[in-house]
């Protein structure tokens, strides 16, 4: 491989992992209650979204149908230490992850972790596209707890509902090609085709760098 090829794959990675970061500022910056459930449900809307315009998704991530709703599972092992959140180094340059307790309705005390930004997000990383769907998700869950975000994740005929109700596939991989309707139509393979040549260029989350 040249080191041309090596050069663009490289930054390509580079891409997909800063608008994760760069979407989790601009999301926790906007909402009242940016804890995980919630970004990870705003996440998940956002790449939803647009993939249900362009046949592509935002961030690259892959989502699995939990109990709650789509969670990006490979960030999600990255960042959770056992009962705890970790950032890696280059998360940590622009956010904190704070735990805090709040009351449950039966009187018991629960365990949040809340994103609070460092700084403004960059959004010359985004299209124009993109930065109107993000706010369109700012307005879905702006009021929004981690009861009602899960909530509004099981509604009928969201990619989750689809997976795990009519497809019986609870705790699997959300395959957007076949959950996501397109407001344009394309041949299925080729969306999967691009997918796939796309994905293998994205960042590893197995081997994270937590410097």
């Amino acid at each position: 491989m040249s080191k041309i090829k090596i050069k663009q794959e490289k930054q390509s990675k580079n891409v997909y992992r800063q608008r994760i970061i760069e979407a989790i500022v601009y999301f926790s910056n906007k909402v009242k209650k940016p804890n995980k459930t919630v970004i990870y449900k705003m996440l998940a809307t956002l790449d939803f979204r647009h993939f249900a315009k362009t046949g592509f998704p935002v961030t690259e991530l892959e989502y699995e149908a939990y109990k709650r709703g789509p969670v990006p599972a490979k960030l999600h092992k990255e960042i959770t230490v056992g009962k705890d959140v970790i950032l890696p180094k280059d998360f940590a340059e622009a956010l904190i992850c704070m735990k805090s307790e709040y009351g449950k309705t039966d009187g018991s005390i629960g365990t949040e972790f809340i994103f609070r930004p460092k700084r403004k997000p960059n959004l010359e990383i985004f299209t124009p596209r993109q930065i109107d769907i993000m706010q369109e998700v700012v307005d879905i869950y702006l009021e929004a707890n981690a009861r009602m975000a899960s909530d509004a994740s099981h509604e009928k005929n969201t990619p989750w509902y689809i997976t795990v109700k009519l497809m019986g596939k609870e705790g699997e991989l959300i395959d957007m090609v076949e959950t996501i309707k397109l407001e344009k139509p394309i041949a299925k393979e080729i969306i999967r085709k691009k997918l796939e040549e796309k994905m293998a260029m994205v960042y590893n989350y197995a081997h994270p760098d937590r410097g």
